[in-house]
């Protein structure tokens, strides 16, 4: 159900919005993997909530960062997604995995992420 995946986005979103907390049961339980599963979901409001999700997973500290790679092509896509919010929150997500060291910084290029 696409309300469910949304709000589910938006819970682990708001879960890691404050503190890095819970970045290690995101790990442990696969859900990094599902957040980035969840930006190419057909549903508007699940994107635009897994790219939320995403940024605060990275806003705190690097420790997710090697696992949140795999969201950069996906979120490069998301610039332009129909939807404003969805855009900005891919665009801050990008941001996020520069936040607290350079180690995404090469994906980040090879992807040009920078020209988008």
């Amino acid at each position: 159900d696409p309300n469910v995946r949304a709000k589910v986005c938006n819970l682990l979103g708001n879960m890691c919005r404050y503190s890095a907390y819970f970045y290690e049961p995101l790990l442990k339980y696969g859900l990094v993997a599902e957040l980035i599963a969840r930006c190419r979901d057909s549903d508007r409001n699940t994107r635009k909530f897994a790219c939320f999700a995403i940024g605060n997973s990275g806003f705190h500290n690097d420790l997710l960062y090697p696992h949140l790679k795999e969201s950069i092509p996906a979120l490069i896509d998301l610039l332009s997604d129909t939807e404003e919010k969805t855009r900005a929150n891919a665009s801050g997500a990008l941001g996020n995995l520069l936040r607290n060291s350079g180690l995404l910084a090469p994906e980040l290029l090879k992807h040009a992420a920078v020209e988008k």
